[in-house]
């Protein structure tokens, strides 16, 4: 994910604080963007200004899909599957090691039905 994100970018503990507040279906209600932003990392001035932008990243590159609400522009979160994601960026970026390392791994754990995505591709 940080590797997709460009350097200077890193974006998974924006993703990472959103998952911790999953409980069912990958949907995030975000009620206050200065927690998130830090409990992300971001403190000070800029801490919303940057997790905002994180958000849009991780937005962009397919990670999360948002919706607008009273409290801003990323009330409504869902989490989409991260595993999928890579395995659509890859179909057009020939594999790295980062990408053989994540297949490894995910043959290591058992996790075949996410591989059966990777053959489909």
């Amino acid at each position: 994910m940080d590797q997709m994100s460009g350097k200077g970018f890193p974006l998974f503990g924006t993703y990472f604080s959103l998952w911790c507040r999953v409980f069912d279906e990958g949907f995030v209600e975000v009620r206050s963007e200065e927690e998130l932003a830090f409990e992300s990392g971001f403190t000070g001035t800029r801490g919303v200004v940057t997790w905002r932008s994180r958000m849009r990243k991780l937005e962009g590159l397919g990670f999360i899909s948002t919706r607008p609400g009273l409290m801003g522009d990323f009330q409504y979160v869902l989490l989409l599957n991260p595993i999928h994601v890579i395995f659509r960026h890859y179909q057009a970026t020939p594999p790295d090691v980062a990408y053989n390392a994540l297949l490894a791994r995910l043959a290591e754990v058992g996790a075949d039905d996410l591989l059966d995505v990777d053959s489909q591709a």
